[in-house]
C-alpha cells in the first residue's frame, strides 16, 4: 500500500488532501455510506496533460456497503468484487477526473484510528475507459468521520 495521504494510479501519483466518510441514514436508494477523497496530481506531463484539472477524486455516494454503524471501525475490511452492488446494479466506487469512472474489485480497510479520524486504505481497478486499459490504484489517506446524514430532507 502507498504511504499515508497518497494515491497511485498506475504510474500517476496524487497527494490526497481531503478525506471524509459518513453513514447515510436515508436516500432514494436506501441507507448506505459516503466516502470522499480528493487530491492533487504530482507527476503529470505538462506537455500532455492526462488530468487537466490537476486533481482526482475517489468516492461513493450512499453506497450500500456491507458495513454496520460502529463506535470503532479499526481493522474492518470490505472486499467488493465486481463494480456494482448485486442487488441494485448500481456502481459502488468511482474515480473522478472531471468525468466519473467506475472502480472494479474495490477493497476498503480501516487501518488506524486517531480520535474521529481513520487512516483508510482503498484499492481496486480503474475502468478501462479512463486510461484505455484497466489500471490498479491504491489510496491511503486520513479521513474524518462526519455525522450521519439523510438525503431525503
Amino acid at each position: 500500500m502507498v504511504e499515508a495521504n497518497r494515491m497511485r494510479l498506475g504510474r500517476y501519483e496524487f497527494v490526497i488532501d481531503f478525506g471524509s466518510f459518513r453513514r447515510i441514514t436515508a436516500c432514494w436508494s436506501g441507507p448506505g455510506w459516503d466516502f470522499n477523497f480528493s487530491g492533487a496530481f504530482v507527476n503529470d506531463d505538462p506537455d500532455d496533460l492526462l488530468f487537466p484539472g490537476g486533481r482526482l477524486g475517489v468516492y461513493c455516494e450512499a453506497a450500500p456497503l456491507p458495513l454496520a454503524k460502529a463506535t470503532d471501525y479499526t481493522g474492518v475490511e470490505i472486499d467488493m468484487p465486481g463494480s456494482c452492488d448485486e442487488a441494485t446494479g448500481e456502481p459502488l466506487f468511482f474515480i473522478d477526473v472531471g468525468e466519473s469512472y467506475t472502480v472494479a474489485d474495490a477493497r476498503l480497510r480501516f487501518a488506524e484510528r486517531a480520535g474521529g479520524r481513520y487512516l483508510i486504505e482503498v484499492s481496486g481497478m480503474a475502468s478501462a475507459v479512463m486510461l484505455g486499459h484497466l489500471e490498479r490504484f491504491e489510496l491511503s489517506a486520513w479521513a474524518d468521520e462526519l455525522p450521519d446524514h439523510s438525503y431525503t430532507g
